[in-house]
């Protein structure tokens, strides 16, 4: 028997919490322990985490502060319409109790954000395109909210950490722009990233 007090202490409350709601089907055996956790401490929560300090340090180092724009690029519009899917998609997952799909959704935008939009823009945070920076900011807001039922206490420091007032578990829920949404654009951009 693992006791999870210890499991906790090591990797964190919210690994944990990661792990029993999307770790697998809540119906079926699962194995827990130190390895699946630092699966999801690794794979999950730092990378969300590294790709907000990625921000932090360039929108501190430009001296940019939130409500900045500049004009979007095709990237920008990528990530943008990806996030309001994936708000539309992990919305229609937690209405019907499905954690394990919401889950997974939120682990594809974490990735495409980390392993994609910032890759992509690195130049664009280098030189504090306002752009770039905004987008980034506007995703990560939105990702701690759709975070916090999973990982409340990461969620809720991150939100300090990129401006928030409060706490993230007062914030209202993100809604869907549906006019961001590019379904033409994400199965373009899926495709480039099946090729490469």
């Amino acid at each position: 028997v693992i006791d999870p007090h210890e499991l906790m202490e090591q990797h964190g409350a919210d690994a944990l919490r990661w792990y029993m709601l999307c770790g697998g089907s809540p119906w079926a055996s699962r194995r827990i322990g130190d390895a699946q956790l630092e699966d999801v401490v690794r794979k999950v929560l730092l990378t969300w985490w590294n790709t907000a300090s990625f921000l932090t340090v360039y929108s501190d180092a430009n001296h940019w502060a939130p409500g900045t724009t500049g004009e979007p690029t095709l990237l920008d519009r990528w990530v943008l319409s990806e996030l309001h899917a994936t708000v539309r998609d992990v919305t229609e997952s937690l209405e019907a109790f499905d954690s394990l799909r919401a889950g997974k959704r939120l682990e594809r935008l974490i990735d495409a954000l980390s392993n994609w939009y910032v890759r992509l823009s690195r130049r664009r945070f280098w030189e504090g395109d306002p752009a770039a920076l905004t987008t980034l900011h506007t995703c990560l807001s939105t990702l701690n909210t759709l975070m916090a039922p999973f990982t409340p206490f990461l969620a809720d420091h991150l939100h300090d950490a990129l401006g928030g007032t409060d706490s993230v578990h007062l914030e209202a829920w993100p809604t869907v722009d549906e006019s961001l949404v590019d379904d033409g654009l994400n199965d373009q951009v899926a495709l480039a990233h099946r090729l490469v």
